[in-house]
């Protein structure tokens, strides 16, 4: 079955999120810390006088940065009817892919397991596929 997701960059490793849950990309403007939130949760953002939780995946996925790292871009996306962002470097492009060409991790892969679809090899580049429904669920969203 033919799916398609939208390709961006954390730290130079390149993940996917389905795209029926993308609603658009904003660049990243001034997030507003919320007071004894989860420390993968980085603020909210007020989109057209919508609220928006921003998440940090770095923080979630365990990947480690330097402090002073910037982020360029906030993903919006609706899960489960809530809208909900999360911070990423360069969004790169939607790609088409079939089930047959998803390579699933092994079950010993850190972090990932249980947050991820697979990995993609498309051009050369390894996309970590993200389960949305998982992530989220693993953070208790």
């Amino acid at each position: 079955m033919q799916k398609e997701i939208l390709s961006f960059e954390i730290l130079n490793q390149e993940f996917g999120i389905d795209v029926e849950y993308v609603e658009m990309v904003i660049e990243k403007e001034d997030i507003t810390p919320v007071p004894n939130s989860k420390d993968f949760i980085e603020g909210i953002v007020n989109l057209r006088g919508r609220i928006v939780t921003v998440f940090d995946l770095t923080k979630i996925l365990d990947l480690e940065i330097d402090e002073n790292f910037e982020f360029d871009s906030i993903i919006i996306m609706k899960h489960e009817k809530e809208e909900l962002g999360i911070l990423v470097n360069k969004v790169n492009n939607v790609i088409s892919f079939d089930d047959e060409e998803l390579d699933i991790l092994p079950s010993k892969s850190g972090t990932f397991v249980g947050k991820v679809n697979g990995v993609l090899k498309i051009d050369n580049r390894l996309i970590v596929y993200l389960n949305l429904d998982k992530l989220f669920e693993s953070i208790e969203i």
